[in-house]
């Protein structure tokens, strides 16, 4: 693995989704392995196991919801990826609890998914 190359979590609880993004993402060049969750649980595992250098999370999922996790990723010890919050909610009030909580970017899936490969050149290029 080149020491440029990033490992990706995403995590939304629509598969088809998560799929599209998987094969978008993979063709990114200086990502290393795309992996995804459709819940809370399976991400927290990944992110132990996995230790990806930036995590994509959807908002709004059953159960745990993305801010959930944003708390407690930005709450780990750990390693802290790039956490990119990918949603559908357009309201001010989510984008402004994401971003105090420590969100890197807040990205709306309909317009700006197209952002995402542009973050991960500029990550791999700080990596270089």
């Amino acid at each position: 693995m080149k020491t440029n190359s990033l490992n990706v979590l995403l995590v939304d609880d629509v598969n088809i989704i998560l799929q599209k993004m998987k094969m978008f993402l993979s063709i990114v060049p200086s990502v290393n392995q795309v992996d995804t969750a459709d819940t809370a649980d399976q991400a927290y595992q990944l992110l132990e196991s996995k230790q990806p250098e930036l995590v994509v999370l959807d908002v709004n999922m059953p159960g745990t919801s993305g801010i959930d996790m944003l708390k407690k990723i930005r709450s780990s010890e750990r390693r802290q990826p790039v956490v990119v919050m990918l949603t559908n909610q357009q309201e001010k009030i989510y984008k402004d609890t994401c971003l105090e909580l420590g969100a890197d970017y807040y990205l709306d899936k309909s317009t700006d998914f197209l952002c995402i490969p542009e973050i991960i050149r500029e990550m791999s290029a700080k990596r270089a």
